[in-house]
């Protein structure tokens, strides 16, 4: 099971979470089975458009079964759906380790589509 997070840096569950989906300069991507963590760089996040879109396909190649977000554009939503990527919301939480603990925990929400644009 993967779970990806978008990060502001790249160095460990410590990380803070980046607000922006598509706009993210990394990826967490966490093994759930064995709590390791790694971070790709996430290519699409200087596109003019498409950011949220090539980031979806970013998570998707990683082989995602989740990404944990504070929100997705409607672009990225409908593409990591048709990925058969789960998509949690995440509310309060500023680190990865938080997010990750949550999800073990359960206390996840599945994510709904926000609006389009930036943020």
């Amino acid at each position: 099971m993967k779970l990806i997070i978008p990060a502001v840096g790249a160095s460990n569950f410590e990380t803070e979470i980046h607000e922006n989906f598509g706009r993210a300069n990394y990826f967490a991507v966490i093994n759930c089975e064995n709590n390791q963590i790694k971070f790709v760089n996430n290519t699409a996040a200087n596109k003019s458009s498409g950011a949220g879109v090539g980031a979806a396909q970013l998570c998707a190649d990683q082989n995602a079964d989740a990404v944990a977000a504070y929100h997705f554009g409607p672009k990225a939503y409908e593409a990591l759906k048709a990925a058969g990527i789960e998509l949690l919301d995440l509310k309060e939480q500023k680190l990865i380790k938080e997010a990750f603990n949550d999800y073990q925990a359960g206390n996840l929400t599945e994510a709904e589509a926000g609006p389009g644009g930036h943020f």
